[in-house]
């Protein structure tokens, strides 16, 4: 199943079976459809254990049926989350898609 069409959430809930079968220390914080630049996109946000400390991430994923597909992802230590959380509404707000 691919990130982009009509429901890119059907994406990630494809994804997070996997995820959930194989990273028992997965945890969902939300996973909603949303637009993003006129296109259907969801965004997803979870935690995980790391070898070492917890993770959080969150990954926007949208583009056209048949066409280009993108993510913006980002995990980073969920202690620190509040300092980067910044860096990827950044890399969203200005992510510029190439080709067509």
């Amino acid at each position: 199943m691919d990130p982009a069409g009509a429901n890119p959430e059907a994406h990630f809930l494809d994804i997070e079976r996997n995820t959930k079968a194989n990273h028992p220390t997965y945890r969902r914080l939300r996973m909603q459809q949303t637009t993003f630049r006129g296109e259907p996109a969801a965004v997803w946000e979870f935690t995980f254990k790391g070898r070492v400390r917890a993770f959080r991430a969150v990954d926007l994923g949208y583009g056209r049926e048949r066409g280009r597909e993108y993510d913006i992802y980002l995990s980073a230590p969920d202690a620190k989350w509040d300092a980067y959380r910044p860096v990827v509404d950044h890399a969203r707000d200005g992510f510029a898609a190439t080709g067509s």
